[in-house]
């Protein structure tokens, strides 16, 4: 889960604190970990692997989001994420860890592996913003 905070000129959080408070809430234990700009990945990365590469891949085939989500990351970033299994009724499924703890370089690296897929593979991928390459 991702909430961003700003500070006002007091000191002061703004941004989506009820959010985050909300949700800390629910936990009897909850730990949280402040990344600064350099160590997560930008919006734009991830808008671009969720709205663009995601969502272009399931419409031209017809498989899930989930299921694109899941083979993109063990073809294209087998080194940049953890697998780990999860029962699920009787049978058991691998599932690797969420974007959401990948810094800039990580996801460059993961949207440059897609890309190189894609036109080995012909996928209808397209590159994103050439911006994202400066941001490494």
């Amino acid at each position: 889960m991702y909430f961003e905070f700003r500070q006002n000129p007091d000191g002061q959080p703004q941004g989506q604190w009820p959010a985050f408070y909300h949700e800390v809430n629910k936990h009897p234990i909850a730990h949280v970990k402040v990344l600064n700009a350099e160590q997560y990945h930008t919006d734009r990365q991830r808008r671009w692997y969720r709205g663009v590469c995601l969502k272009g891949l399931a419409d031209w085939n017809g498989d899930s989001v989930d299921q694109w989500d899941i083979r993109l990351k063990t073809l294209c970033g087998s080194e940049l994420f953890k697998f780990r299994s999860v029962r699920y009724d009787r049978n058991v499924v691998i599932v690797p860890d969420s974007i959401s703890n990948r810094t800039k370089r990580q996801m460059t690296q993961f949207i440059e592996n897609i890309l190189a897929k894609a036109i080995e593979m012909e996928w209808p991928v397209y590159p994103p913003d050439p911006d994202l390459r400066r941001q490494t």
